[in-house]
């Protein structure tokens, strides 16, 4: 309570203990340290307030004498309780520090005497009197606010006013509604809404009372804003929200805006220095639909994507629109109120974590085709916004490469019954090689295996002169038949039915070796890495997919845009090697 007087000497010794204690122990608790007051009734062992190390040793000793008068002339023989409580806590706990804590400050002779407590112990020793205990108030004024309730509760009662005292948690409504009506005796026009968080920050909101008071009551809000060289973007955003609104939280630091004044009406006039100005957006249209229509000559449509208004504003000079549109896309114009000119800082960003595969895709055709467009039209709520031509040397169609991408999606999506979800981390090469895989295997086609040099084998043991030539060079020809194969795309996990996967050139890493010891009848569990001869793929396909079970199996490649075949895709087509349904060499 600013400008509270707190009597230290007067105020008795149950008060003064209550108020000092609470005083060191915010003062001195912190850093690993804990200050806390001790209850002498079953003897304080000298210590009244005591502060312990991280370790628990106590490092500090506080003892508190109530003596108003001090402890010289008359009163010099309560010096034997000033020393009997040193050597006390001395014996008792060795502080590196003890201090006496009285009401009043210490004579010059009191002072010494305290100080001469310290000859022939290890310890510094020092006093605590009225000046000391006022700075520690002025560094913890909460408790000096607590302090003063009880004082402050019966003067306001003798006024009639024990609430404002907030000594209850009912009085916070009384007094709120007392500012409230005060508030509201400020003008019939404008009301302010006002609160205060938990840390003291306060907010003030100025609300208007009815639509017609900034003509009733019209108030200003005025700022001079200066910009050096180095806030030369900071000034375009700024200068923007002056034209067209505020469509994006700006700060002015204080070297750009240093003050803000108010006029208008007594209640509001004034001038007061910032630390930062926030320019803030506010939320009109927020959630309503919006449309983007493309079309072409003679006003044919071509093609039309929906989303949500994000943001609006208005300025002087026209509005700014920011939008969501489905499949990712954050679109912002800046639309001059002059009809005969075309929105400006069209701008168009695309984050597509978290969306499905599919409005990617619709949103990726519309993209494509608003190049094409002779006009774009951006419907809200049904109603027609505005209209634009984008430049001849605008282009927004998308990348082919990840165009294909989606296509390939969209057909596993719809032969599989799977659904597919950008990932927040971006979409990897292995994601689209495994993509463009499966959409071969889906048409019937064997296809080579993304980011697959070899698979390993586990020898029962058994073998025949045939296994063995090809262990030592004549190589051999693999078919792995798999129940369920599982790929992976984006994330999401593919379970394929009945699946070959196909060698027909491999060769066996230290075939030598592993035939040797079957021969030796060593070969049992053995683990041989088996590998394409000079680099071939192995292949992979489903059976029930092919279009003729009884002709050699179709081999494509990947033709993923974008992306690099197999390098031993050639090779392998062309040896034309027949891939029969079902034909194996025992392993």
């Amino acid at each position: 309570m600013a400008g509270q007087n707190v009597p230290f000497e007067t105020m008795g010794q149950p008060e003064f203990d209550r108020v000092v204690e609470a005083l060191l122990v915010a003062e001195f608790t912190g850093g690993g340290f804990t200050a806390q007051a001790l209850d002498g009734r079953g003897g304080d062992g000298g210590v009244d307030v005591g502060v312990w190390d991280p370790r628990g040793k106590v490092v500090r000793v506080f003892q508190l004498k109530y003596f108003p008068e001090g402890f010289s002339g008359l009163f010099s023989r309560r010096r034997l309780q000033v020393k009997d409580s040193f050597d006390t806590a001395w014996k008792g706990h060795h502080p590196a520090r003890w201090t006496l804590v009285v009401p009043r400050n210490p004579t010059r002779e009191e002072r010494d005497y305290v100080l001469k407590l310290s000859a022939g112990h290890d310890v510094k020793v020092d006093i605590m009197g009225r000046a000391e205990l006022d700075n520690l108030l002025g560094k913890h004024s909460h408790l000096l606010d607590y302090f003063a309730t009880d004082r402050a509760l019966e003067l306001l009662t003798a006024v009639h006013r024990p609430e404002e005292a907030l000594a209850h948690r009912k009085d916070i409504s009384v007094v709120l509604d007392r500012v409230q009506k005060r508030l509201e005796a400020q003008s019939p026009h404008w009301m302010w809404e006002v609160g205060i968080d938990a840390r003291g920050r306060q907010y003030q909101h100025l609300v208007a009372r009815h639509p017609g008071a900034h003509l009733a009551e019209p108030l200003m809000t005025t700022m001079t804003a200066t910009f050096a060289e180095e806030d030369g973007d900071l000034r375009r955003r700024f200068e923007k929200a002056m034209r067209f609104g505020v469509a994006e939280t700006i700060v002015l630091p204080a070297r750009v805006v240093p003050s803000i004044g108010f006029s208008g009406a007594p209640w509001f006039d004034g001038e007061e220095d910032v630390s930062e100005v926030h320019l803030m957006p506010s939320n009109a249209g927020a959630g309503a639909k919006v449309t983007l229509i493309a079309e072409g000559s003679s006003k044919r449509r071509l093609g039309s994507i929906n989303g949500t208004v994000k943001r609006f504003s208005r300025g002087p000079e026209g509005s700014q629109l920011i939008a969501d549109i489905d499949g990712g896309l954050t679109a912002q114009w800046v639309i001059p109120d002059d009809k005969d000119s075309a929105p400006q800082d069209v701008t168009f960003e695309t984050s597509n974590g978290g969306v499905p595969a599919r409005d990617v895709r619709r949103l990726t055709k519309f993209m494509s085709l608003i190049d094409e467009a002779d006009l774009v039209t951006i419907r809200v709520e049904g109603r027609d916004f505005a209209s634009f031509k984008l430049g001849a040397g605008d282009r927004h169609a998308p990348d082919p490469a990840f165009v294909a991408f989606l296509d390939d999606l969209a057909a596993i999506e719809n032969e599989l019954d799977v659904t597919f979800t950008f990932p927040a981390d971006g979409v990897s090469v292995t994601d689209r090689l495994w993509a463009a895989t499966l959409r071969q295997m889906l048409l019937g086609y064997a296809v080579p295996m993304p980011r697959v040099d070899g698979y390993n084998i586990t020898l029962s043991g058994k073998y025949d002169d045939n296994l063995l030539a090809q262990f030592r060079g004549d190589g051999l020809s693999l078919l792995s038949v798999r129940k369920q194969f599982v790929a992976t795309i984006l994330g999401e996990e593919i379970y394929l039915d009945d699946v070959f996967i196909h060698q027909g050139r491999g060769l066996a890493e230290n075939g030598a070796e592993h035939a040797d010891a079957l021969e030796a009848g060593n070969g049992k569990g053995r683990t041989v890495h088996i590998v394409g001869q000079n680099g071939q793929p192995w292949t992979i396909y489903q059976p029930a997919r092919l279009r003729d079970e009884n002709a050699p199996v179709p081999v494509a490649g990947w033709e993923a845009a974008g992306l690099d075949e197999h390098p031993g895709l050639a090779s392998l087509l062309a040896s034309r090697t027949e891939l029969q349904v079902g034909s194996s060499s025992p392993a």
